[in-house]
């Protein structure tokens, strides 16, 4: 399978939304304040240690304005690009293309 365009390290939604504060001056606190969350929680999402969910997807953009959906789509590639990574889901992958060739 080719790469379909992917990039050699995949993209947290975190990343994106820690440089949009950072452009912007806002710390991780005071987001995290507007947002009626954790510090800790914000922190985690923006240093790609916790995923994305819909819900805050959303309110990220009540508080900044990103669209929710953008941000999603990429929690969604970097999701199937650290799938695409694991090798034991490539080698459970492998085994069913293997079934169903002889389907």
């Amino acid at each position: 399978m080719s790469n379909l365009g992917y990039g050699a390290f995949p993209t947290h939604p975190g990343e994106v939304l820690k440089d949009e504060i950072e452009v912007r001056g806002i710390t991780q606190r005071q987001l995290a304040d507007s947002m009626g969350l954790t510090y800790s929680v914000v922190n985690e999402i923006l240093n790609g240690r916790r995923p994305l969910t819909a819900k805050t997807a959303l309110m990220f953009e009540a508080v900044l304005d990103v669209p929710a959906d953008s941000l999603m789509f990429l929690q969604t590639k970097y999701n199937l690009q650290i799938a695409r990574k694991d090798a034991s889901v490539m080698d459970m992958l492998k085994k069913i293309r293997k079934i169903a060739a002889v389907l």
